[in-house]
């Protein structure tokens, strides 16, 4: 692994986190080839790659993961300097790696990405791909990112019990709540559809969150202020919880290999819900 503008400090830092990545979730050999540059100039290094590789999807503000699919590739993660803070940094490499390595195993299944249609893409459930990297890079972002803060503040040494406990907790989200909002205000079902997507990436990512905390689909014992409500009104709660048990059982690659039809049934699901909704608003 090549780090460019890192201090020694948190180089070790990274080390660190990723020693809390089974090697199951992410190739040590990608690690170790993978360049990361930490940039003041994220705008414009961001529109310097984009002339060779198209965004895939899972870029945020924060980072940008470049999977580089040629026979001799040079993945890269683009860091944003400006928009990471403390101990951020490494939620969002963790994550990004995390990225890279799924992309390496999906495009060795189903081709170049880069090349795909749209008809290619949902027949080789591009999709549902990016939704379950989105939830598992958070799982695991969120794993490595909590216990390295743990250690930062309580020392060397693992827990006597072998059990981390965190006397608090941040599940909000605002951008699923945003999201959420706008599917309710939604007055057709064109408008609902144009905010679907949004809040499918959006869920993922709160899933993944709770995901670290918990094995089972209870998210409302977790987060006293889980939407049911909203979710029930605009997707269907059930149709939620559907899509969070399929996403928490695809702890793998190869297990997610297995349930993409049922994150694409889970989304149908959705989908018919709003049109109902929609149906019965005229």
């Amino acid at each position: 692994m090549q780090l460019d503008n890192f201090s020694s400090r948190e180089t070790a830092l990274l080390t660190r986190a990723l020693a809390f990545v089974r090697p199951a979730e992410l190739d040590p050999a990608l690690t170790g080839a993978v360049r990361i540059v930490k940039t003041d100039n994220f705008a414009d290094e961001c529109d310097q790659v984009a002339r060779y590789y198209a965004p895939l999807g899972l870029e945020t503000p924060a980072s940008r993961p470049v999977f580089d699919s040629g026979r001799n590739p040079g993945h890269r993660i683009l860091l944003n300097n400006a928009a990471i803070s403390g101990l951020s940094f490494l939620h969002t490499l963790v994550g990004d790696l995390v990225h890279l390595a799924n992309l390496c195993r999906y495009s060795a299944d189903h081709g170049n990405v880069y090349r795909f249609t749209q008809e290619q893409a949902i027949a080789h459930a591009w999709y549902e791909f990016l939704l379950w990297s989105r939830f598992q890079a958070m799982r695991i972002a969120t794993r490595a990112h909590a216990l390295v803060s743990w250690h930062e503040v309580n020392g060397e040494q693992p827990p006597a019990d072998g059990c981390y406990r965190f006397a608090l907790v941040d599940l909000a989200s605002p951008g699923l709540t945003a999201c959420l909002e706008q599917l309710r205000r939604a007055e057709d079902l064109a408008a609902w559809r144009a905010g679907l997507w949004d809040l499918l990436q959006e869920l993922a990512l709160y899933f993944g969150r709770l995901a670290f905390y918990q094995r089972d689909p209870r998210p409302a014992e977790l987060d006293g202020a889980f939407p049911a409500e909203l979710l029930a009104e605009t997707v269907g709660l059930d149709n939620a919880l559907a899509l969070y048990r399929t996403l928490l059982q695809a702890d793998s690659y190869d297990r997610w290999s297995g349930q993409w039809d049922a994150i694409r049934a889970a989304v149908l699901a959705m989908q018919e819900h709003g049109r109902h909704r929609c149906a019965a608003g005229d």
